[in-house]
């Protein structure tokens, strides 16, 4: 029996060469009992000794035929089983820094180096559940450093993929609905005067610099959106519903009235009244907030719910990451919608379909292909932000898909992690292979799109 660096595991020896891990953990009434978290049966013969590294989860273990191994406890890592003598070892100790080990069998002392420098990396370790000292049960955790030396390092990627999963999931949910919409009417419906204006104008949105939209969000939206909950979600209802009614009036109004308007320009209409609709809802959120919420919709949530509520949340960076993609879907989306041949459109009509029904049947199918890259390609942008996901939220990497609940992104921890990171350490290999994770997310989505758009322009090529 011997204590593992930081005096919370036992590691523990058997008859049958088996080693196990053991330390107390908490049962469903609170009391703490020691229990039996993994083990190493690499050995055949009886344990003789074991020796724990000093500032490492790692160990060296003998057994009675005159094997050595080395073992990484967090990492389930059997790094190293070899007999090193015909008799048994009775004493073995390593050294401090983990770089050599001496050993004893009843007629000899051995001394050998060794070269250990990443035993905490595993697959296990980075991509499935793992039972660390202290904690309740196994999970995905990512916390790369601590005060003490005898830190355990939780080196999982997964929330950190979660994350970005999540970040751009809530971005592209607020960003394509408006973005594809937009390029929609913008090719098909509006004059070339106002198209002129609009189109430039969205794309110019596009030279924004992400780290403004990420200052403006979290110093700004996030304690707005905070104060104004009620307002927020009154808006995904009143707004949609107010621009319906306002088109069902427009429709009653006297065609003297509606002519006076120029054939396109009547989008220029809503914008009074999505100004006066949004500004309603904020208008209405404190009274909401009063009537349904005990005047506080966050503590509501909490209480009566159960539902954590940060206020650097997923919405926030929807929102904020959403507004950063729309520039390149409308404009992708647009410029595919737009240059669908007009005899195709021409031909439609004049055979007595309507406006729609050409826009559903033969225009959106003939720009599917760019449409689709449009969406894939923002969302590639989405999955590689840093900037904003790095300032509008919480960075806390936590497995929660709630709206209210932040996250971290691989792109913000390399980036608030790296300048931090000691160079060459285990710490700094697996924030280079967090980069080569996002690599693949974004090359895998890149890939998808021109594979689905080659398939796309083949099948509907004949239009």
């Amino acid at each position: 029996l011997t204590l593992l660096a930081g005096d919370i595991s036992l590691l523990a020896g058997d008859a049958q060469g088996n080693v196990s891990q053991w330390f107390p953990v908490k049962d469903a009434e609170g009391r703490r009992a020691l229990r039996r978290i993994r083990g190493f049966s690499d050995f055949s013969q009886p344990v003789m000794a074991i020796a724990p590294e000093h500032t490492r989860k790692g160990f060296l273990a003998v057994d009675k035929s005159g094997r050595v191994g080395l073992f990484h406890t967090t990492a389930e890592n059997t790094l190293l089983v070899e007999r090193v003598s015909d008799s048994a070892i009775v004493k073995a100790a390593i050294a401090p820094r983990a770089n050599a080990m001496l050993l004893q069998d009843a007629q000899h002392l051995y001394f050998y180096s060794i070269k250990n420098e990443h035993p905490e990396v595993s697959m296990k370790a980075l991509w499935g559940k793992v039972w660390y000292e202290s904690y309740p049960k196994p999970g995905y955790i990512w916390q790369s450093s601590s005060a003490s030396n005898d830190f355990e390092p939780k080196l999982s990627l997964v929330p950190l993929s979660f994350g970005t999963v999540k970040a751009a999931f809530y971005a592209m949910l607020f960003a394509i609905p408006l973005a594809v919409m937009g390029a929609i009417f913008t090719a098909q419906f509006m004059s070339p005067g106002m198209r002129k204006l609009v189109k430039p104008s969205i794309e110019i949105m596009e030279a924004l610099p992400t780290v403004i939209l990420g200052f403006l969000a979290g110093l700004w939206l996030a304690p707005f959106m905070e104060a104004n909950l009620p307002g927020i979600f009154s808006i995904m209802i009143i707004m949609p519903l107010g621009l319906l009614l306002f088109a069902f009036l427009w429709q009653e109004l006297p065609d003297r009235v509606r002519h006076s308007v120029p054939d396109g320009w009547e989008a220029a209409l809503l914008i009074p009244v999505v100004v006066g609709l949004g500004y309603f809802c904020f208008v209405l959120s404190p009274v909401l907030e009063d009537s349904f919420f005990a005047g506080d919709m966050p503590g509501w949530l909490r209480n009566e719910l159960g539902v954590n509520y940060d206020q650097r949340n997923s919405l926030v960076v929807g929102l904020a990451m959403g507004f950063a993609v729309i520039p390149t879907i409308f404009s992708i989306a647009e410029d595919a919608i737009f240059a669908v041949p007009k005899h195709l459109v021409q031909g439609s009509l004049a055979l007595g379909a309507t406006p729609w029904q050409t826009l559903v049947r033969v225009v959106l199918l003939t720009a599917s292909p760019g449409i689709f890259s449009a969406i894939m390609i923002g969302m590639g942008r989405a999955v590689g932000e840093t900037m904003i996901v790095l300032m509008a939220t919480g960075n806390t990497p936590v497995m929660d898909f709630s709206v209210f609940e932040g996250m971290r992104t691989l792109s913000a921890n390399i980036a608030v992690e790296m300048p931090e990171s000691e160079v060459d350490s285990t710490h700094y290999r697996v924030l280079f292979l967090a980069a080569v994770v996002l690599f693949t997310f974004t090359f895998i989505f890149n890939t998808a799109a021109e594979v689905v758009r080659q398939r796309l322009r083949q099948r509907y090529s004949n239009l």
